[in-house]
């Protein structure tokens, strides 16, 4: 059966995987500026971090599209939250360091077999990502050729939880008359995000985190094409 949509898809823990974890690389340089730190503690400022500060370091950088300047602002911030207090640029570059390493990511096993399921029966595919930018490491994986548009929030000037993303991302899908599914792994910003721009909702949850939600779900993306299919 043909399947006449454009399906978007987040990309951290639904396209990608982390192999090293954003909350071990910042204990691991806490640690190397003489901080101790617990991943709890770093999660707490992760979370703060973007809450407070996020869109306005994408303003910052997105005009210039300096990724490095991003992440040196954006890291050294979350670690001074955890109480380093000096040569922040230097240790924000060990964090840039840690998790820009080539074997830091991979893609979920299922993610080649997924996409090549949609588009061979007729999908458009297209990213809606919170990530500064994402082509560079979706290239790198082997993945980038499936998705047109890119919208991440040096592309769009915007944050995921703002609502641009999906607007832009239903305009597309309008443009050439088709639905618009949307695939990510966070009830709150990804379920209610496109939702609220008239895009239907698939819940990614491999960890089985979300006994019960509103929308369909899936452990594995290989599920999508069919929950399309049915109109679930």
């Amino acid at each position: 059966m043909s399947l006449d949509c454009y399906v978007f898809f987040d990309v951290d823990d639904t396209l990608v995987q982390w192999k090293r974890t954003w909350q071990e690389a910042f204990v691991q340089v806490a640690r190397e500026a003489g901080v101790a730190s617990t991943t709890r503690q770093a999660a707490a400022a992760l979370d703060s971090a973007f809450a407070t500060v996020y869109h306005q370091c994408v303003r910052k950088h997105a005009p210039g599209g300096d990724l490095h300047s991003f992440w040196l602002d954006y890291d050294g911030q979350i670690l001074a939250l955890l109480g380093v207090n000096h040569d922040l640029d230097h240790y924000a570059g060990r964090v840039w360091d840690l998790l820009q390493d080539l074997d830091a990511i991979r893609l979920y096993p299922e993610v080649t077999e997924a996409l090549d399921a949609l588009t061979d029966r007729g999908a458009k595919l297209g990213i809606v990502t919170g990530r500064p930018v994402a082509l560079p490491d979706l290239n790198r994986l082997g993945v980038g050729h499936y998705f047109a548009p890119v919208l991440d929030a040096f592309n769009t000037r915007s944050t995921k939880d703002e609502g641009l993303m999906f607007r832009l991302a239903a305009e597309t899908a309008q443009g050439v008359r088709r639905p618009a599914w949307y695939v990510g792994d966070n009830y709150a910003m990804d379920v209610l995000g496109a939702r609220a721009a008239g895009i239907n909702p698939i819940l990614v949850d491999r960890r089985l985190a979300y006994p019960d939600p509103d929308c369909p779900r899936v452990t594995d993306l290989r599920q999508v094409a069919d929950i399309i299919s049915n109109g679930e």
